[in-house]
């Protein structure tokens, strides 16, 4: 690659192979410069740059040219000239070289080539010494020019690809600018990240500069340029180059910069002033031999030790939670003081294990948490008794129970128990805990009692049983249960829901039970109807609201069916509400007025509207009057003859017709 500054235009190559380099240093490089006009090569304007082969530089050159504490300068001396471990070995053993330490001298070459294009890319001293970068002092403004190199080597040892650059000396490489850089601020320390694939394109290295005084001086930090290789190959593109630098003290305002080292060892520009200042991350040592027990009341204490207080340790938090790995919600808002050495929890959790960390705080906010500690509730509170607790038995002998589930948050399961007389010894007929609220049982129906009985008992996580539930007492069937009725049809009017439905169909049916209740709510028994009807009417009904309805058949021997598929209807408002009665009017020429009276017993929120006509006109709208009041004075009157109509108005949007009109002749009294 080359670039031109203008006078002069710089050159920079690099062999391919670790062979192409090692017998390259030896035969050295050809240089050759054309001209180009109108994209064409001059091949008469041929110029051999270098009337010697370029080389590396020798050893004594490098001792000539170099300080002794360029390390740099001694590593690249060393990687031309330095004798390797193989060669030491051989000699050792007399020159009897094996495989493996032909394998090594391989790896060896090429380790060494490798470090050659590193430390070549760090400064133009070290790439020139290397063989590796040549100036052209000769050229002439404004000429365009192709340059060609070509190793020196003889092919049959190893064959040499020719490589070319153009170079245009009108156009001036402009001077690169760092990347946008990241600043991290750490605890007497910084980090500075920026993008390593478009730090790549321009810069091989870096150098970084401190400034302690507001950035009138700047200090390079750095004698060596930078270069960080990247380790994670599989992050490409995406990955970033990282530096980091210590400061003398936190809080205390640096300025620095960062500029970028090219190939061709020129300096890109450097950053903007990069603002820093050291920020104390660094917590308190965690408390120790942190412990937590049940005490009086359900309270739980967490005690603990610290052995060394630091200068800015300013106090503890306690956090508590439910599960070993948090998170962990804080119990005191302000940090206790320096030397407490325990906390009372008054709101633990009844149910279950509670862990709890203590964190020693700085003023800088940083916490070193402790090491989880935890107690088991001790409880002895029990569940409370069952409610709910309901069933039949169908002509199998299969028992099917149901009952309502507790609230207990830590609720485990259920047991049923029973026995075949009130008096016996109740037994659980469950193998274990029952996590539903459903249990099914298997009976004879060949004894000689009647019914069975049933209780259910609720345990907690602690295995605290709560009392037996309200017995639940089961007369076992005697004979086959009717069939259930069927609905067939429903219909809904503005004042009614009507059903109808197939009677039962079984021999001995006395009757039928009608439930009704309301969606979400529970079954209640709503009419008793003879074994033949199928029909109802319910008429009973608030607007708007969802109602279910099943019904049972009752046999001679009282044995129910079971309810049928339920039914759902909905009522709906026609917004048609019930009238005023006995209006009346009364005319009374002492007051002057005419007062009106009537009658309204519905319940609901409401209003009246009162008309108006006055000698035969049309009605009007005349007042409004609050529904708690049934009566109404017109002082607004005039000799002539008045009618009157009242209508309800209610504040859901329904209304009643108006009332029938009433008249009255209003006469002044003589004077």
């Amino acid at each position: 690659s080359g670039r031109s500054y203008g006078d002069s235009v710089v050159l920079r190559w690099a062999p391919a192979s670790a062979g192409l380099w090692y017998f390259a240093n030896k035969s050295g490089y050809s240089l050759i410069r054309y001209e180009v006009q109108n994209r064409k090569l001059l091949l008469n304007t041929r110029t051999n740059l270098a009337s010697v082969a370029i080389r590396p530089w020798s050893l004594n050159e490098w001792k000539q040219r170099s300080s002794r504490s360029d390390s740099l300068a001694a590593a690249s001396a060393e990687i031309l000239y330095g004798k390797s471990a193989v060669q030491i070995s051989a000699k050792s053993k007399k020159n009897e070289v094996n495989l493996k330490e032909a394998m090594n001298s391989n790896y060896e070459m090429e380790n060494r080539h490798a470090m050659a294009m590193f430390l070549a890319d760090q400064s133009a001293f070290l790439a020139e010494g290397l063989g590796f970068r040549y100036v052209d002092k000769s050229i002439s403004k404004g000429k365009t020019y192709a340059y060609v190199i070509c190793a020196l080597t003889d092919p049959k040892v190893v064959k040499s690809d020719t490589s070319a650059v153009l170079i245009n000396t009108r156009e001036v490489m402009p001077v690169p600018e760092m990347p946008h850089i990241a600043v991290t601020e750490l605890d007497k320390a910084v980090k500075f990240t920026w993008s390593r694939q478009l730090a790549n394109a321009y810069f091989s290295g870096y150098y970084y500069e401190r400034s302690d005084d507001g950035g009138k001086t700047y200090h390079r930090r750095n004698l060596r340029p930078y270069n960080q290789l990247n380790p994670d190959r599989e992050a490409g593109p995406a990955s970033s180059i990282e530096l980091d630098d210590s400061l003398p003290a936190n809080y205390k305002p640096y300025l620095y910069r960062i500029v970028g080292i090219t190939p061709f060892g020129d300096l890109g520009k450097p950053s903007p002033p990069l603002a820093v200042m050291g920020r104390d991350r660094t917590p308190p040592g965690p408390p120790e031999q942190v412990s937590a027990k049940n005490t009086v009341n359900n309270h739980v204490k967490i005690s603990w030790i610290k052995r060394f207080r630091e200068p800015d340790f300013i106090g503890y938090l306690v956090g508590r939670s439910e599960n070993a790995t948090g998170p962990f919600v804080p119990l005191n808002l302000r940090p206790l003081p320096v030397d407490a050495t325990s906390f009372t929890d008054t709101s633990a959790v009844m149910h279950g294990t509670n862990y709890y960390i203590v964190s020693a705080l700085d003023t800088a906010g940083n916490a070193g948490n402790s090491i989880p500690a935890y107690v088991i509730m001790t409880d002895t509170v029990p569940p409370a008794k069952p409610s709910g607790l309901a069933g039949y038995i169908d002509t199998t002998g299969i028992v099917h129970l149901h009952w309502k589930l507790g609230r207990e948050p830590d609720l485990m399961g259920y047991l049923v128990y029973a026995a075949n007389d009130p008096s016996h010894t109740f037994v659980p007929v469950a193998k274990d805990f029952l996590a539903d609220t459903t249990f099914t049982d298997s009976i004879t129906l060949k004894t000689l009692t009647p019914s069975i009985y049933y209780k259910v008992v609720a345990f907690d996580r602690n295995r605290n049983p709560s009392p037996y539930s309200d017995m639940l007492a089961l007369k076992k069937p005697l004979r086959i249960k009717p069939v259930t009725p069927v609905f067939t049809a429903f219909h809904v009017t503005d004042s009614a829901i009507v059903l109808n439905w197939i009677p039962s169909t079984s021999k001995g049916v006395v009757s039928q039970i009608l439930y009704r209740r309301t969606q979400g709510g529970e079954w209640n028994s709503y009419s008793s109807l003879g074994p033949a009807v199928n029909r109802f009417s319910d008429s009973n009904l608030k607007k708007e609201t969802w109602y279910e309805y099943s019904l049972e058949a009752v046999n001679d021997a009282g044995l129910h069916s079971q309810k049928s598929f339920p039914v759902n209807a909905r009522s709906y408002d026609s917004g048609v509400r019930q009238g005023i009665t006995g209006l009346k009017a009364t005319a009374d020429s002492k007051t002057k007025t005419i007062v009106l009276n009537w009658n309204y017993h519905s319940s609901g929120n409401y209003w009246y509207v009162i008309f108006r006509s006055v000698n035969n006109n049309d009605f009007r709208t005349y007042k409004n009057v609050p529904g708690n009041q049934q009566s109404f004075i017109d002082s607004d009157v005039n000799k002539g003859v008045y009618k009157y109509q009242v209508k309800v108005v209610f504040r859901d949007g329904g209304e009643s017709a108006k009332s029938l009109p009433v008249l009255v002749e209003y006469k002044p009294a003589a004077q």
